[in-house]
């Protein structure tokens, strides 16, 4: 009788082996650094190895010996039932003890070992993976803690046929994603994780899908050029929709929240002329923490690119948290900035358009952190720039800067029709 090795794992139901003289011993890094540890302690010219999520108690052959041409191989079983989960790399082995030492030092993974035998197997049981199916505003909510693995699968795709895939343990273990949006995650256990990027090692594989478009939704108060702007969009994107005259840029951005059937959905903002390339086809990043995406806008007037007004690809759940905003609603919840081109700035169509849209943006600017980017930004938006109201752009700029170092409420900006007031009151 060859000496036995059992790897066993947490968080997942165990098998007993079905051999007498059996070492079981506790999944440590990958199956090669735990060969390397217990192979010194061998006595027997091959030994068995396996995990402890494979039931062997069943139809199993370990009265398997190798044939003569066979005696220096490492033999895998892994097995082909459809419920099982595909993957060669199986997880029972039979190691020849001598080969095994004198190759160990030179191999730096398991499977570069000189000759591996592979032998598939219908009936071979081990553990399935369950599965979960995620919400696109938060795929890591429902990460499972007590699962050594679990699939988690965009809801929607949920009735898809999961990949013939199991994940391997000859090296350390690592995330694996499918298809170009990763609505597909085959995510182990990990302890004090925040997202899926904060496990180390991952894996891509392709695999197709339809992948759903995110919602539009056009967002406008009392901009002049709001309804022509909504016309050409929803001609070129039917399912564009629109968000018009609500009171406060609060309700106004929860409206349109309400108002989308995705988790995210693309704001478009009434100031803007839309590229042409630019197609709304951005997918949000399924292994990050759950945020909101900015897209760069050229500004004409002040000649200047960067996120200010651009198109945003919103978060729903996070737009229908934030009901106390700070100052900049979009940067009061997690941000990434995306360095796609999404439109042009014609914010200098009316006088109060131009100094409301410059006053508040300074405003912001002035209060954020000294950058060299924002420093930058501002001195754009301080130098008197070009358009037919480039002046009165540059006039709101400076009153900005004045409102901010004569101490007063920055909040009051977030108002329009406290803007449009104090406006009236000063440019008369």
């Amino acid at each position: 009788m060859f000496d036995s090795v059992q790897v066993r794992f947490n968080n997942v139901s165990q098998y007993t082996s079905p051999l007498a003289n059996t070492r079981v011993v506790p999944f440590v890094g990958s199956y090669f650094d735990i060969l390397k540890t217990v192979v010194q302690d061998i006595r027997t010219e091959y030994f068995w190895f396996f995990s402890s999520f494979t039931n062997l108690n069943y139809d199993f052959d370990f009265d398997y010996i190798p044939e003569q041409h066979e005696r220096d191989q490492i033999h895998v079983w892994y097995t082909t039932h459809p419920k099982g989960g595909l993957n060669k790399e199986g997880n029972v082995m039979l190691i020849p003890t001598a080969r095994f030492k004198e190759q160990m030092h030179q191999l730096k993974f398991l499977r570069d070992f000189r000759d591996i035998n592979y032998h598939s197997s219908p009936t071979l049981y081990q553990h399935p993976i369950g599965k979960t199916v995620f919400d696109l505003n938060d795929p890591y909510k429902d990460y499972n803690k007590d699962s050594f693995y679990r699939w988690f699968v965009n809801k929607d795709i949920q009735d898809i046929t999961l990949p013939n895939f199991y994940p391997s343990f000859w090296e350390d273990v690592k995330l694996y994603s499918f298809g170009e949006t990763k609505d597909i995650i085959l995510a182990p256990y990990q302890k004090d994780i925040k997202q899926f990027y904060d496990i180390a090692r991952s894996v891509h594989h392709d695999f197709d899908y339809s992948v759903r478009p995110m919602d539009i939704v056009f967002i406008s108060y009392d901009e002049p050029g709001a309804e022509q702007r909504f016309n050409k969009l929803k001609a070129k994107f039917p399912r564009a929709k629109w968000c018009k005259g609500v009171q406060g840029q609060t309700l106004a951005y929860m409206t349109a929240a309400m108002m989308s059937e995705t988790d995210y959905f693309f704001a478009v903002f009434p100031k803007i002329d839309l590229v042409d390339d630019f197609q709304f086809d951005f997918q949000p990043d399924r292994l990050k923490n759950p945020c909101h995406y900015i897209f760069d806008c050229y500004n004409e007037v002040i000649d200047c690119t960067y996120g200010h007004d651009g198109v945003i690809l919103y978060n729903k759940r996070l737009v229908l948290e934030t009901t106390s905003p700070g100052l900049d609603f979009t940067l009061s919840k997690p941000v990434a900035t995306v360095p796609i081109l999404s439109a042009v700035n014609r914010l200098d169509e009316t006088p109060l358009l131009s100094w409301r849209t410059a006053f508040r943006e300074v405003i912001k600017l002035k209060l954020q952190k000294p950058t060299v980017e924002n420093n930058y930004r501002l001195k754009k938006w301080l130098t008197l720039g070009k358009g037919k109201n480039a002046h009165w752009v540059h006039l709101g700029a400076q009153d900005g800067v004045e409102f901010i170092d004569n101490g007063n409420d920055p909040y009051n900006s977030y108002n329009f029709d406290w803007i449009k007031k104090y406006f009236e009151e000063r440019h008369g």
